[in-house]
């Protein structure tokens, strides 16, 4: 998950148990950050792959200026963050940490959202039970601000590759502190929600909670209902009397040999098993080597199939190399940004034509056209769930499904592009003043021979309404899992 606030900050609330006047950062000022911003937006557009692929420079320039404008006139710093301007470049591997020493003391100030929310696509929705607003009910806005402005707001936290806005996906349990941010220093919340069924709305005053509490009211959410589905890399889980087996995949990030004994064991038992239907849950996986990706759907394969990436970046050169950290979190010596330059050299080659550099063979080397099906292959019937939550490789595999006409794609918009997205090699650049720290991609990937990126990830093709999921979170079913469950009993 993109977020830009480091999970360790958000353990650490744990050790507060008042509410407390919103304190400034520790160690920086408002211009500080200032600065920081303006800094990693002239760092990204020397550094990012393709930094104007989504926008042109007046659109950018335009919303940069608004966004600083916004900073300089919001009375809370704190809630300044979400100004960052690293979304702009709607990159959903571009990444923003705070460095935590400097910012947890203002976490500790924050006046929360008391209760557990979720999302579905646009909307916001209860995820506790025993609450005064009951649970599944939609909120309609907070504070007076409507749920999809304040969707919006959060943008720093839930931007995706291109045109993608299914984002909030990724929230999970921190949307309310996301509220929070919004609303620092709020001592109440006036909340209008819509119960289902009810004809109108209903309003409700809720008083803002501690840190300690806001923490432990959020983990107490209902969904995911299939966090036991999630307490590996890799999970199975076989409905014999449904026929159909369920595999929950939250990484591409495992070596061969790991993934091949998670897959061939998995594939076995569906084999052993007599099971005619196969479950493909992907909606939190990051994403990590497509060539995994490719493994995966080497499963489900029905005949061969290419796995061939492209690669192009605006770049080969390391910029602003004193404030470049290397795998250890330190300082980059020049001998170790010299080697990263020739390492590029050697992979890309430059088209002046173009104004790019591609990758060239030996950068390619681990591209297969005619991917073979595993001998152990599934023939049967294969559903995808898919979220904005399915990044990188995770889309990807998506991707191979979709293109191969091999299966169910069910959920939402993958959040990053069917066609591309940004990945390969990362850089990270500590801001100067803040002491963030800003990680930046190399390169962007084009999968499957694809010469244009429109800027959309996977679409499913099958999307619940928003009925369907209030029906099947109040009877406590996984509403994906649960829809596509319903789709193959239709089918018998």
């Amino acid at each position: 998950m993109k977020q830009i606030f480091a999970s360790g900050i958000l353990m650490s609330l744990l050790s507060t148990s008042a509410l407390a006047q919103v304190q400034p950062f520790t160690g920086f000022t408002r211009q500080d950050l200032k600065d920081d911003f303006k800094y990693a937006v002239e760092l990204l557009k020397q550094q990012h792959p393709n930094p104007y692929k989504f926008t042109d420079t007046v659109t950018f320039n335009r919303k940069m200026d608004s966004l600083m404008n916004r900073l300089d006139k919001d009375p809370s710093l704190l809630s300044a963050l979400r100004y960052s301007p690293v979304q702009l470049f709607n990159d959903v591997h571009l990444k923003l940490d705070y460095d935590e020493e400097r910012v947890v003391e203002a976490f500790y100030g924050i006046h929360h959202f008391p209760l557990a929310t979720t999302t579905f696509k646009d909307r916001i929705i209860v995820n506790a039970k025993g609450e005064i607003i009951p649970f599944g009910a939609e909120i309609l806005s907070i504070n007076k601000m409507s749920a999809a402005k304040l969707l919006s707001e959060i943008g720093y936290a839930t931007y995706s590759d291109g045109f993608i806005k299914t984002g909030a996906d990724r929230t999970a349990t921190s949307l309310s502190l996301f509220i929070s941010l919004v609303f620092p220093e709020a001592s109440s919340y006036e909340v209008v929600y819509k119960e289902q069924g009810a004809k109108n709305p209903a309003t409700v005053q809720l008083k803002a909670v501690d840190a300690k509490t806001g923490y432990h009211n959020r983990s107490l959410g209902e969904l995911p209902f299939n966090t036991f589905l999630k307490r590996g890399y890799v999970t199975k889980e076989y409905q014999d009397k449904e026929s159909t087996a369920i595999l929950t995949v939250l990484t591409f990030m495992l070596d061969e040999n790991a993934m091949y004994k998670e897959l061939s064991d998995f594939f076995a038992q569906v084999k052993k098993r007599n099971i005619s239907n196969v479950i493909i849950d992907i909606r939190s996986n990051g994403g990590g080597n497509p060539n995994m990706s490719a493994l995966l759907y080497s499963f489900v394969a029905l005949r061969p199939f290419d796995n061939v990436f492209n690669y192009r970046t605006k770049n080969i050169q390391m910029h602003d190399p004193e404030n470049l950290l290397n795998g250890y979190g330190t300082k980059m010596g020049e001998a170790e940004v010299k080697q990263t330059e020739n390492f590029l050299k050697q992979r890309f080659d430059y088209d002046s034509a173009a104004g790019f550099y591609y990758g060239n063979a030996r950068l390619t080397e681990g591209s297969i056209s005619n991917y073979p099906p595993d001998k152990n292959n599934f023939k049967g019937d294969v559903y995808v769930l898919i979220s904005g939550g399915t990044v990188s490789a995770a889309t990807y595999f998506a991707a191979l499904v979709k293109n191969n006409k091999r299966g169910v794609l069910v959920g939402t918009e993958t959040g990053s592009g069917e066609a591309s997205t940004t990945a390969a090699w990362f850089n990270t650049y500590i801001l100067p003043k803040t002491k963030s720290k800003l990680t930046v991609p190399m390169s962007e990937v084009y999968f499957m021979k694809a010469k244009q990126d429109n800027g959309r990830g996977c679409q499913p093709d099958k999307a619940l309404t928003f009925e369907a999921f209030e029906q099947y979170i109040r009877a406590g079913k996984d509403p994906e899992i649960q829809y596509t469950l319903d789709i193959i009993r239709a089918g018998k």
